[in-house]
């Protein structure tokens, strides 16, 4: 349970978007350390497989979009975060997956936006549109 509070903790935290999105307005980077977002300041995965929960990677964009399959091992809730302006969509049997929540990074953490979905164990499709940059940094995590 105090793994879950100090997300929530660090989640509130990220009221004022403008700050997250202005590095210049951030003294330092956030500290995410103990919580599961953690591994957003770890190096970058494999961007050319399939995406591994626990492991940021940063994917080329090709018109604005790219996809990536994700395997997910047991049920839970998994949110997809991102650092840039995208649409964050998974994709089970051809039919997209509606979200539970969705909000905004912690302040000064890099993570834009962060969309959450209640998952069952099996096999999805990562949809990232609407992209403006030539890539995005995304991650994927169990909440506690």
């Amino acid at each position: 349970m105090p793994l879950r509070l100090a997300l929530l903790a660090l989640l509130a935290g990220a009221a004022a978007p403008a700050a997250a999105a202005d590095p210049a307005a951030c003294p330092a980077p956030a500290d995410l350390g103990g919580t599961p977002l953690a591994p957003w300041a770890a190096a970058d995965g494999d961007a050319a497989g399939p995406l591994a929960p626990g492991r940021a990677v940063t994917l080329a964009m090709t018109e604005g979009a790219v996809t990536r399959s994700l395997h997910i091992a047991s049920a839970g809730r998994y949110g997809v975060a991102a650092d840039g302006k995208v649409w964050i969509d998974l994709i089970a049997n051809g039919r997209t997956l509606a979200s539970v929540d969705h909000g905004h990074g912690p302040a000064c953490s890099g993570i834009r936006k962060i969309v959450w979905f209640d998952l069952v164990a099996g096999d999805y499709d990562l949809a990232l549109t609407k992209g403006e940059t030539a890539s995005v940094r995304a991650l994927v995590v169990r909440a506690p």
